[in-house]
């Protein structure tokens, strides 16, 4: 019986783009590390959070192109600006040191279902925007008053400001998503 030439070629191909997909996806998480690890004391004092700088990159890079990227820059704003203003406002309104343990499933209920009712809501700015509620309150409440109600949400805006950037980086990496090549692939 003869092999099956297509049949191979195809795995092949499958194959080929799930390696470049992980590659793009170790190097983005590599930016991060670099950046967290050997960045100035001033920068990874805002970076707070560098674990869900990853998760950013997980949820953005995975499997995607510079477009897609780029588009995952602005899904990450979108939830940022969906969770960072209303949590700075909450933090402020009923102070940090004030919240039980009621209060907090009460306020990540509320913004929870603030982001995840709208239909027209990507899923990639969901899960962003539902990660950052749980961070944000949860760490808020659990360093109670000692934590600050404007720099704290800000601290986790920054951490996916990173991931966001590292997503960016990798896929300028031209080869082998570059377009022009994507059609003589295919």
């Amino acid at each position: 019986m003869l092999p099956n030439h297509a049949g191979s070629a195809r795995a092949r191909a499958v194959w080929q783009r799930c390696l470049a997909s992980a590659f793009r996806t170790a190097l983005a998480c590599t930016i991060v590390g670099c950046a967290t690890l050997y960045g100035p004391e001033a920068f990874k004092r805002q970076v707070a959070f560098p674990a869900f700088s990853y998760v950013t990159v997980i949820l953005i890079v995975t499997d995607a192109t510079l477009g897609d990227a780029l588009r995952g820059c602005w899904l990450a704003l979108y939830a940022t600006v969906q969770t960072v203003c209303p949590a700075v406002v909450t933090f402020w309104m009923v102070g940090p040191g004030r919240f039980s343990g009621a209060t907090i499933s009460l306020a990540v209920a509320v913004n929870a279902f603030v982001v995840a009712v709208p239909e027209g809501t990507h899923v990639v700015a969901k899960r962003i925007a539902l990660g950052q509620i749980v961070i944000i309150y949860v760490v808020g409440y659990i360093n109670g008053a000692e934590t600050q109600a404007v720099m704290h949400p800000l601290h986790v805006a920054a951490s996916t400001a990173v991931g966001v950037v590292a997503c960016v980086l990798a896929l300028l990496l031209p080869y082998p998503r570059l377009a022009c090549w994507e059609v003589i692939i295919n």
